[in-house]
């Protein structure tokens, strides 16, 4: 369960909130610790390196930074991180080569799988960090149609198409051989009986139509019951779909140049039970979410942030777009991306059921 730490704006007086606002971005592109010293040679205060050390013991001792050594600068917590991206932070616009790439890239693909595994790779480039894309389980996908092409002699491939645009193709094997016209005659049957209804209700009223006296005495109603029941449990053990790229940017970040930390690191993307937790947690809520180090399992244990924003409408969210990166993550820049590419793959798909429904 993701934790946010509760912080209000008046935690803080302006001036410790200026100088938090420096520490976070100076500590961002640098990667060093702030010392009171260079704060006062940047020129944005008008006070003496005395009197700005005496604001960050403040905020040391309020736990927003902290001094990993005794003669080194403060580094921002996450409790830091937290208050600048509530209260301080100011989402930098993204340029027009960035939204141009999103758009052209999302539109280069023709199947939802293909249109994810896209946008995960475009926002690990823009990023340099970690990009993802996050479908759930397709136990509540509503077919729109479904139908059938032979593959071999028992072999089908089978092609369902949601209301949402997703489509998801399945090869299965059957019992018995099938002709053209019987896979046709099938798939209508098929669409025409469930259409509207999500897999998971598809497949508890097939049980019951086995049961029937109907499927007793005719063997193509049987035939083609028992070929969808095929089709469902065929797709809907898949479980979540989640796209991954960029995992070696994580050896560039100092933050993980030792060993110990780069294991670590890599061991995030090898067991993605706790991302997927979380993921399915975010996919309820709306807008950009930000996650910090110990705000939640995932983030807390292997020293990381994400940034996801949910793509789908707001009735039907499809899943999460996001990205992964250490906790020193420039999140004025990485939020944009994500909710522009989030916004980009619900107008694709809305695009694709538009162009369904012609």
């Amino acid at each position: 369960m993701a934790i946010r730490h509760e912080i209000r704006q008046d935690d803080l007086d302006p001036r410790s909130r200026d100088v938090l606002r420096e520490i976070v971005m100076h500590y961002v592109s640098h990667g060093e610790p702030v010392s009171s010293r260079s704060l006062a040679r940047g020129g944005r205060f008008a006070l003496s390196p005395a009197s700005l050390r005496n604001v960050m013991a403040d905020l040391e001792d309020l736990g927003f930074v902290y001094q990993p050594h005794t003669s080194a600068g403060r580094i921002p917590t996450d409790r830091g991180y937290r208050f600048f991206i509530n209260h301080l932070m100011r989402s930098r616009k993204l340029t027009q080569h960035e939204r141009e790439t999103i758009d052209k890239k999302v539109s280069e693909g023709t199947e939802l799988d293909e249109v994810m595994q896209i946008g995960s790779r475009v926002l690990s480039r823009l990023s340099n960090q970690v990009g993802l894309v996050f479908m759930p389980t397709l136990d509540h996908l509503t077919m729109r149609t479904i139908d059938f092409v032979n593959i071999s002699d028992r072999k089908v491939m089978c092609v369902v198409v949601g209301t949402n645009g997703v489509v998801v193709n399945k090869i299965i094997e059957s019992d018995q051989s099938w002709t053209r016209e019987e896979l046709a005659a099938a798939g209508s049957y098929l669409t025409a009986e469930f259409s509207g209804m999500s897999l998971d209700a598809i497949r508890n009223r097939m049980i019951q139509q086995l049961d029937e006296e109907r499927a007793r005495i005719d063997a193509m109603y049987k035939r083609t019951i028992v070929l969808g029941m095929g089709v469902v449990e065929g797709v809907m053990p898949h479980g979540s779909d989640l796209f991954v790229e960029g995992a070696t940017s994580i050896l560039n970040k100092p933050e993980f140049s030792e060993a110990d930390a780069m294991r670590k690191a890599f061991l995030a993307f090898e067991e993605k039970e706790k991302l997927v937790r979380i993921l399915n947690l975010c996919v309820n809520e709306a807008g950009v979410q930000i996650l910090i180090g110990s705000e939640s399992p995932f983030t807390h244990d292997y020293n990381l942030s994400l940034v996801a924003a949910r793509y789908g409408s707001a009735s039907n969210p499809l899943g999460m777009v996001g990205i992964i990166g250490p906790t020193r993550m420039e999140y004025a820049r990485v939020a944009p991306l994500v909710e522009y590419l989030s916004r980009a793959l619900s107008r694709k798909i809305e695009e694709t059921e538009q162009e369904q429904n012609r």
